[in-house]
């Protein structure tokens, strides 16, 4: 990961430690022959099933994919504010590697939450995801961050 991303996402993991705190968990990429399908769809099983075993027990489990949910930033505060009031005490967000995420993550998902139809280097979607859930705390808890 680029120093500067790990910086940002560290930043902003500091930032909610008061606001019930934000863990990043990173999993290798699996290695593979990518420029075969059978080669995708194995490293994308591999990376699918080391993702699974990282989400803690009783997590609701949130993806990132371009066929998710298109939201704005506070349509996206209000529904972590929604889990947050019906009991929720662990989010999962995961982000698949380069190929996508496979359908037994996707399937496991109560809500897939895309940001837009263009592809994003996986770092740079971490540093997004990071500064999207810290802004929308800032939303619910009216700390003047989001303008």
């Amino acid at each position: 990961m680029p120093r500067p991303i790990t910086q940002l996402c560290d930043d902003y993991a500091k930032r909610l430690k008061r606001h019930g705190g934000l863990e990043v968990i990173e999993i290798p990429e699996a290695r593979a022959d990518r420029e075969r399908e059978a080669g995708r769809r194995q490293a994308m099983a591999d990376e699918a099933q080391r993702l699974l075993a990282k989400v803690p027990d009783g997590a609701l489990v949130v993806t990132l994919d371009r066929g998710g949910k298109l939201i704005d930033s506070e349509a996206f505060a209000a529904q972590l504010g929604r889990w947050r009031d019906d009991g929720e005490r662990s989010i999962c967000f995961l982000l698949g590697g380069p190929d996508g995420l496979d359908d037994s993550v996707l399937t496991q998902a109560r809500f897939s939450l895309s940001f837009g139809p263009m592809t994003f280097p996986h770092p740079l979607a971490r540093a997004m995801l990071c500064e999207q859930v810290y802004r929308a705390v800032t939303i619910l808890e009216r700390i003047p961050y989001h303008r």
